[in-house]
């Protein structure tokens, strides 16, 4: 039989046939790997969890490119505006767009990859999120002007929308609501350990080599994509039964899921009779107040000055003047914080009341940046010598970051899935991505508007007003909804106040 096909894989053929040859080597493979770990770990009635952690990791390969990619222009801004780069000097304005770009090109592709997704799956879209994420890594080693760095931060854009739409989505059919709870976080930590390692990276080497360092990722997410399972639930949807539930028993590794499938069946076709439209979204109140409530936490998620921070995180050390740590090191310290107070926090951040840690994180954001206010503002309009002090800002920031990390920066993702009615959930979660990249695209605008404009402490006073709002908006406006089902929380949105 192998003779047979490799025979048939050496003679001229059709497009189509030789597709349908590597795809069926390349199932073939698959079924020979998942045969040789079944006798090293053999299904049982009860199953295991490890094909479904292995999942969210593969996935996550790509969530740490993506952090990487996000945050390359704060260690990187300095150089290119200090001419101490590979591509010559640039302004602060050049330097804004690359945090623009990015935002504005997951919006145009949003519409592309959700119209993709329906016909393909979510297995295909994951394993092309790792292309565009190659090649912006190689533009940006290549790079001879900034125009190839433009073009690396719209493909990054590309990978980004598909990591925040179709990524989590899958992680979230995939696995079961014990794994979930345990392992869901991994995309978000990814993300920011890709932070915390283009940081150290660039740090100790030049641009270039840090590229094609952080190329491995997007390779390694090329080479393991294909061995995961699809989403049963999108095979269910597409009426392909016996491959969703061959896919259900992979994820699962048990020998009957048969339960689990006919739930998973009554839900799809409870959902599709449920169905509502853009319009129900906008025109039933309780809907109305959802995603008025979850705009409204994204905007203030994001004029806590998380984005726009992370994107200028070492150039607003260099204006601090700081000289007790180096520029480097302090956003190094930053960016190792967010990943460890996100690996706390993440999975203890849904336990408790969702008003309480939104208003206890934005009055610490507020006293944290309210700090660096009058630190600033003492180094800039007095002359009072604050050297043996120059640590404040960074202490402060990593102050700040904890206090992110319990409320602001979690909850309002948790929120959505909580908020949203199921029969609108899918078009309020699209709304509220494209809000996101809108505001993303403003809010590191304003920052840099800022930084050329005024001096830092007007800067931090901004978004210390805005965290300030935050805090009264959170505690007077935000209902609770922990320990309450779908239905409670509608009817809880559904009264006026």
């Amino acid at each position: 039989m192998f003779i047979c096909h490799l025979i048939k894989s050496i003679q001229p053929t059709h497009n189509a046939t030789k597709v349908e040859t590597e795809v069926s080597s390349n199932l073939t493979l698959i079924k020979m790997i998942e045969t040789v770990v079944e006798k090293l770990i053999p299904r049982s009635a009860k199953g295991r969890d490890f094909v479904q952690i292995s999942s969210i990791f593969v996935v996550s390969i790509g969530a740490f490119s993506a952090g990487a990619l996000f945050a390359w222009p704060s260690p990187t801004i300095p150089l290119l505006i200090r001419n101490t780069s590979y591509i010559g000097q640039i302004s602060i304005e050049e330097a804004s767009y690359l945090s623009i770009l990015p935002a504005a090109s997951m919006i145009a592709s949003s519409f592309l990859i959700a119209s993709a997704t329906k016909y393909i799956g979510r297995k295909p879209i994951i394993w092309f999120m790792a292309i565009p994420q190659a090649l912006s890594w190689i533009l940006i080693a290549e790079a001879k002007s900034i125009t190839a760095i433009y073009i690396a931060r719209v493909l990054n854009g590309i990978g980004e929308g598909i990591l925040f739409s179709i990524a989590m989505a899958y992680v979230g059919e995939i696995s079961t609501p014990a794994v979930r709870g345990t392992w869901g976080n991994m995309i978000t930590c990814s993300v920011a350990l890709g932070q915390l390692s283009i940081a150290a990276v660039i740090a100790s080497m030049d641009i270039v080599t840090a590229a094609y360092i952080h190329l491995f990722a997007p390779l390694l997410q090329i080479l393991l994509v294909p061995f995961l399972p699809e989403s049963p639930h999108y095979l269910m949807k597409k009426g392909e039964r016996e491959n969703a539930k061959i896919a259900l028993m992979r994820l699962r590794w048990k020998t009957d899921v048969d339960c689990e499938l006919s739930a998973m069946s009554e839900s799809i076709e409870r959902q599709r009779s449920e169905a509502g439209s853009f319009k129900d979204l906008f025109w039933i109140p309780a809907n109305r107040r959802a995603l008025l409530l979850v705009l409204s936490l994204r905007t203030f998620q994001q004029l806590s000055g998380i984005t726009a921070f992370v994107i200028y995180a070492q150039y607003i050390f260099e204006l601090s003047g700081a000289r007790s740590v180096s520029d480097e090191v302090s956003t190094i310290i930053v960016f190792a914080s967010l990943f460890l107070f996100l690996l706390v926090c993440l999975p203890v951040a849904g336990k408790y009341s969702r008003r309480l840690l939104l208003t206890a994180s934005s009055t610490g954001c507020t006293i944290c940046l309210l700090i660096n206010v009058v630190y600033f503002c003492i180094q800039e309009e007095t002359e009072v010598d604050v050297s043996d002090i120059s640590w404040i800002p960074l202490l402060v920031m990593v102050g700040y970051i904890a206090f992110l990390s319990i409320g602001l920066l979690p909850l309002p993702v948790l929120m959505i899935g909580e908020l949203f009615a199921l029969s609108i959930k899918n078009h309020g979660m699209f709304v509220s991505t494209v809000y996101l990249a809108l505001i993303m695209i403003a809010f590191p605008k304003i920052l840099q508007l800022l930084l050329s404009n005024f001096s830092l402490y007007v800067t931090f006073l901004f978004f210390t007003v805005s965290c300030f709002f935050s805090t009264i908006f959170c505690w007077f406006c935000v209902p609770e909804t922990k320990g309450k089902t779908l239905e409670e929380i509608q009817q809880l949105l559904s009264k006026t106040r």
